[in-house]
């Protein structure tokens, strides 16, 4: 008990001085900090450390908090908040939280969604396929043409390093035309599984290439992508709600640029 009264006489105290210290601006130099933002900085501290923090401890975290708080004043009448790209996005992302609308949607509500969104979900079409490459040189179409012919004969076939190898798999559409160029995967479309074909060309060279196997692309149904829908519904609501707010709240303001300003 003794312990309890001294921790609430050295608050009490420290405020004082607090009170007093900035006493000649009151808007600025009251400090009045809420029970449960103080016991919320507890909690908070309980579920980090694993324990009730002592005694010592609470008074470290309620200084803490007013040191705080009076840094944050100070700053304030030093007008450090003018003018500040990281305060002014701060504050604007705090206004667009307060503006987001989390109610929850309804089954209609998703389903209008994912019909008017399947094309974000796509699966893309997967191939595994094994290749030999040839680098782009005047005899790379006579090489590979030879090649073709030893694989077939079962004979060992002298090809080029590949940086991304000679076995790939489940490999995506998206993939496949980064690597090695659009005009590749619409000829590895036309291939049939487990035989080999070429020379085809790429933006790299040409290859000799083995399909074993291709997985066709689809558009997986609600039920199997319900919670990535779901989430981003809500992605989808905020921002509207966000620019609703704006649209209806710009009227109020007159922005002014100046018309001579030049990029160069």
């Amino acid at each position: 008990m003794k312990s309890r009264i001294g921790l609430f006489i050295l608050i009490g105290l420290f405020l004082y001085i607090v009170d007093y210290r900035f006493s000649y601006d009151e808007d600025l130099n009251q400090i009045i900090i809420p029970d449960d933002e103080i016991l919320g900085l507890i909690d908070t501290w309980r579920d980090q450390v694993g324990r009730d923090p002592s005694d010592e401890e609470i008074v470290r975290i309620i200084n803490n908090l007013v040191n705080e708080e009076i840094l944050y004043r100070e700053a304030l009448k030093l007008e450090l908040d003018k003018n500040d790209r990281i305060i002014k996005r701060r504050l604007a992302q705090k206004v667009e939280f307060l503006k987001q609308d989390d109610r929850q949607p309804s089954s209609a509500d998703l389903e209008k969604f994912y019909n008017e969104n399947q094309s974000k979900y796509v699966v893309e079409d997967l191939f595994s396929f094994s290749h030999y490459f040839f680098s782009d040189q005047d005899n790379s179409e006579t090489r590979a043409r030879e090649s073709l012919i030893k694989i077939i004969n079962g004979d060992a076939v002298d090809s080029d390093p590949f940086i991304l190898g000679n076995d790939l798999n489940l490999v995506s559409k998206n993939d496949l035309q980064k690597n090695f160029g659009n005009s590749f995967y619409e000829s590895l479309t036309q291939m049939d599984e487990n035989e080999w074909f070429g020379p085809i060309a790429s933006d790299l060279g040409l290859h000799i290439v083995f399909i074993k196997k291709k997985v066709n692309g689809y558009v997986p149904g609600l039920n199997q992508i319900y919670q990535k829908v779901y989430g981003d519904y809500l992605i989808m609501r905020r921002r509207e709600n966000v620019i609703n707010f704006l649209d209806e709240i710009k009227q109020d303001y007159e922005v002014i640029i100046n018309p001579d300003l030049t990029f160069n």
